[in-house]
């Protein structure tokens, strides 16, 4: 048998055996590949180089040859001039024939022209002066013997490689170039039959990168440039040498050796093909990498047969030895002890870590049970039933007592059987003990513990019931036997279905079956509402809190509840209060609705006919009485206005609109809109700004110049002499996030305000004093609405004065930084309401149910050069459009037969061009919300009576300039489908 460390150190020597045999084998197959790498590497230097040479003899010597016929030719031209002997040309012509190299012999001029060839065709005279080969001995005198690019005959259209030589005369002057045409696919063939490989290429080039000739050569790659070439880039760094290279024409991977010659500008090179040099040595290559590969198999394959062997005798060796070691943890461990007693009942024998010992500190050998036990009084039959089992020699298992240790009272549970020898006779009993110590106490424990919550939950005052997973009641607490009317006896052990109505005890039982099926996950925890019934048979609310929880397998769930009858009474009672207060509230709007039609339509009669009294023909005491017949309208006009804008505030329907604002132009125009009423007063009237103030700000600036106007006409109001300023600036320092408090004051130096009235001032209703209101008007509203306005805008407002000497109003806005400069809205006074000539002559609908009304604005659109229609109702305008064509409805919003609204709906859903009319409300109605509304429904401006000539001609020219497009008035139409209640229509 092998221990366990044997195998694993064993293992570990095996594999790492293993390991350095492998790296040994690859190692020395690596090698050998490199060594035959290496090898064929050299032998093609060596073969290539050596061939290099021999295309380098070749060459040299054919040119050598060539040029030695030039040097002849020249020697004779020098000494004969140009006309030749016939010997001479014999001989030439016998020397081309009997080379295969050479293609022609031929002089040149000093014109460029062909003069003497060797060639027997018809002779023609071609000028060569553009070739190269002439030109260069034409331009430099000191050129000897020049080996041109290869050329395509003018005359024969074959390709040649040109050998020139310089002509010259007596006198040293020129006198023409003798040429050597060489065949260059000669070459080619002779190069061909000394590479001898598949792959192989043999060529010559010349030091200026042009392919003079090699092996396969065609008319596509002669001439070719190759300077660029690594093997041209390295000869110009040295004459002979050796290296891998891919073809730039077959793109061929090569070992190639080049040469330059020596007397001549010109290289050869000489290459084998790689992949045909260098099959055997791959071959080799792969057969090392197989071999290495193979071994390595084998000795993984020896290693884990190894390995496994000796790990299957290392587990027959565990498990031997866990065999011996169970058999004695068996017996030391088992039950916490074995014990033994002979034929008297004493312990003979006691094995096991556990063994108790008595209260003095020793094993109990030699001791009988009843005389190690602690008995309690009422004992005695349990320990007589014992030992009358012990007297029949019966097993028995079990049997439960307490042992008095040095460690204090033990429970023990013991079992046993008895022992007889092969003669039958009995020699005692043989069994295990357990000390039960531990459960006995923990049965204790919950003896009591549960005792104690069936006391909590029998005194608690809230209703309480647990239920198993099954829906059965396990307990219910005499606070629910009070609330549901059941004793627990009628409920405990039953469903909850006698609890809850029918319905809700089927919605129940549904659940309960997904929790144990696994469809839906029981809850945890949460508060739910649902109805009660009681024993009596009435259904009240009731709240839940639920809890669930486990105890083994099994789900439970204990729900805690809570009567709410009353809650639900208090909470019926509040809404009820709530409706009657929205129900006030509305009946109040409704009301300030009626007051404001009821009072702006007379108002309209009455400021309407006072626009049209007014002309040139009254005296000064008329005009006084007009004037101060307008200003009587417009101040209860203007106490309307104050009364609707607090109702609008109640409400709620006032919303902060921020946009972009050229702050200072805003501040300048208010001081423009306001400077006549100082002026007429007496009074100075100056804008203050301070330094750092933001040129623009984005804010609600309607707002902001609401209440400024509403504190500067109050500073007038109340300012005898002197001056009222206007003053703005920072109120602190900007917030993180870019937004600044802007802080504007307006100071006088009026009447001033005591000191005991300054904290009612932005009350309601409220003014300094009632001679105020006498002396001076006004309704004591316009600083409560200031006050609503600057806290929706996120500022603050307040005053300080001394009485006699003036006062300061201030307030503050928060403000954040302009976002588009470009889209600041002019802060200019609105154009006077005078229409421009373009829109004069309106054929304008009047829908005006009040008789004063509609005869006013008829004037006041006869006198602008318009032509009025006036209509009693909504119907009969619909009626007027379907007959005749308009260019506007001026549309009351009340009316009889049919409303504004009603009216509007209709004109939309007309075909066109009816359907596209622009329409203007004309109501006495100016509570929040109604402007939307009346868009809403398709109208394209809204104006409120009393209607002001200047806002009515202003409307009429902003509407009549952008009538309706025709697919807005067909989206109004499909949304305004007329009512079947009218089918004239």
């Amino acid at each position: 048998m092998i221990p366990r460390r044997q195998h694993r150190n064993f293992s570990i020597a095996v594999w790492m055996a293993t390991l350095v045999m492998t790296a040994a084998l690859w190692m020395a197959a690596l090698m050998l590949a490199h060594h035959d790498g290496e090898e064929a590497m050299e032998r093609a230097e060596r073969d290539t180089g050596n061939l290099a040479r021999v295309v380098a003899e070749h060459t040299t010597r054919a040119i050598a040859e060539a040029d030695q016929i030039m040097l002849f030719l020249s020697d004779e031209f020098h000494d004969h001039g140009p006309m030749l002997g016939e010997d001479v040309e014999w001989l030439f012509r016998r020397a081309v024939h009997r080379s295969n190299l050479l293609m022609q012999i031929a002089i040149v001029n000093e014109n460029g022209d062909l003069a003497h060839t060797t060639v027997e065709e018809p002779f023609r005279i071609v000028n060569l002066a553009d070739r190269e080969h002439v030109r260069i001995h034409m331009e430099h005198p000191n050129v000897g013997l020049f080996i041109g690019k290869p050329v395509e005959g003018r005359m024969s259209g074959k390709w040649a490689i040109p050998l020139t030589r310089r002509l010259t005369r007596a006198d040293g002057s020129f006198a023409g170039v003798m040429m050597a045409l060489l065949d260059p696919f000669y070459l080619s063939r002779t190069l061909d039959i000394l590479d001898g490989d598949t792959e192989g290429m043999v060529s010559i080039a010349g030091k200026d990168g042009i392919l003079r000739a090699r092996s396969g050569l065609t008319d596509k790659i002669i001439g070719r440039d190759l300077s660029a070439s690594a093997t041209l880039v390295m000869s110009r760094r040295q004459n002979e040498g050796f290296l891998r290279t891919t073809s730039a024409i077959d793109g061929v991977v090569r070992l190639q050796s080049f040469r330059v010659l020596e007397d001549y500008p010109l290289l050869v090179t000489a290459a084998y093909g790689e992949r045909a040099f260098l099959v055997e040595t791959k071959h080799n290559q792969r057969l090392y990498m197989m071999s290495a590969a193979a071994s390595m198999l084998g000795l993984f394959g020896l290693a884990l047969l190894a390995t496994r062997q000796s790990a299957r005798l290392a587990a027959a060796g565990r498990s031997l030895m866990d065999s011996e070691q169970r058999f004695r943890d068996q017996a030391e461990t088992a039950s916490d002890w074995f014990w033994e007693t002979d034929a008297d009942l004493r312990f003979s024998r006691l094995i096991g870590p556990l063994v108790p010992q008595t209260d003095r500190g020793s094993v109990p050998l030699g001791m009988r049970r009843d005389e190690v036990a602690f008995r309690e009084p009422g004992d005695e039959a349990k320990w007589a039933e014992h030992q009358r089992q012990l007297d029949r020699r019966e097993p028995f298992r079990n049997f439960r007592y307490q042992v008095m240790t040095d460690n204090g009272l033990r429970y023990v549970s013991v079992s046993g059987r008895a022992v007889f020898d092969g003669d039958g006779v009995f020699t005692g009993y043989r069994g295990s003990a357990t000390d039960i110590t531990e459960r006995e106490l923990s049965a204790q424990r919950l003896q009591a513990s549960e005792a104690r919550y069936r006391a909590m939950f029998g005194a608690v005052a809230q209703p309480i019931i647990t239920i198993d997973e099954h829906g059965v009641v396990g307990a219910f607490n005499p606070a629910a036997e009070r609330l549901f009317g059941f004793g627990a006896a009628e409920v405990v052990g039953g469903t909850l279905r006698r609890l809850m109505p029918a319905e809700l005890a089927d919605i129940h039982d549904s659940r309960m079956e997904a929790y144990r099926t696994g469809k839906l996950e029981p809850p945890k925890s949460g508060v739910r509402e649902m109805r009660g019934l009681r024993k009596d048979g009435s259904e009240f609310p009731v709240e839940v809190t639920l809890a669930g929880w486990r105890e083994g397998e099994r789900q439970y769930f204990t729900g805690a509840m809570r009567d709410i009858t009353a809650q639900r009474e208090i909470e019926a009672s509040l809404r009820r209060a709530k409706e009657a207060a929205d129900h006030a509230n509305r009946m109040k709007g409704e009301f300030l609705a009626t007051m404001s039609h009821e009072i702006r339509t007379p108002m309209n009669g009455v400021l309407g006919a006072l626009t049209l009294v007014d002309g040139p023909n009254l005296d000064q005491e008329q005009r006084r009485l007009l004037e101060v017949a307008r200003r009587s309208g417009n101040a209860l006009l203007t106490i309307l206005d104050d009364i609707l804008d607090l109702s609008k505030l109640e409400a709620g329907k006032v919303e902060v609109e921020p946009v972009d604002f050229d702050l200072r132009a805003m501040l300048e125009h208010t001081v423009a809109l306001l400077q006549p009423s100082a002026s007429g007063r007496g009074l100075g009237f100056s804008l203050d700004v301070a330094p750092g103030v933001p040129a623009r700000a984005r804010a609600d600036v309607r707002r902001i110049r609401q209440v400024l106007v509403n504190l500067i006409g109050n500073a007038l109001k109340f300012t005898h002499r002197g001056a009222v300023t206007l003053r703005a600036g920072l109120d602190e320092a900007p917030k993180p996030d870019g937004g600044f408090l802007l802080r504007f004051e307006v100071v006088d130096t009026g009447i001033g305000i005591p000191g005991d009235v300054l904290p009612t001032l932005f009350r309601r209703f409220t003014q300094a004093d009632g001679s105020i209101t006498r002396k001076f008007g006004g309704t004591g509203l316009g600083l409560a609405i200031s006050r609503e306005l600057v806290t929706l805008m996120n500022g603050r407002i307040g005053a300080v004065s001394i009485e006699g000497k003036g006062s300061t109003f201030w307030f503050t806005v928060l403000c954040h930084p302009a976002a588009a400069p470009e889209e600041v809205p002019s802060m200019a006074p609105s154009p006077p309401g005078i229409l421009a000539p373009s829109v004069n002559g309106l054929r304008v609908l009047i829908a005006e149910d009040n008789e004063i009304n509609r005869d006013i604005v008829v004037a006041m659109l006869r006198r602008a050069g318009h032509r009025p229609i006036a209509v009693p109702d909504g119907l009969q305008a619909v009626r007027a459009l379907e007959e005749e064509s308009f260019d506007i409805v001026l549309m009351d919003v009340q009316m009889p037969v049919m409303d504004g609204i009603t009216a509007t709906r209709h004109i939309r859903a007309m075909p066109e061009p009816a359907c596209g009319i622009p329409i203007v409300a004309l109501t006495g109605n100016a509570m929040p919300g109604n402007e939307t509304e009346y868009l809403a429904a398709g109208m394209n401006a809204y104006l409120s009576k009393p209607i002001v000539s200047a806002a009515l001609f202003r409307t009429l020219t902003e509407v009549a300039a952008s009538r309706r497009r025709p697919d807005a008035a067909s989206t109004h139409a499909e949304d305004a489908a007329p009512p079947a209640s009218v089918p004239a229509l």
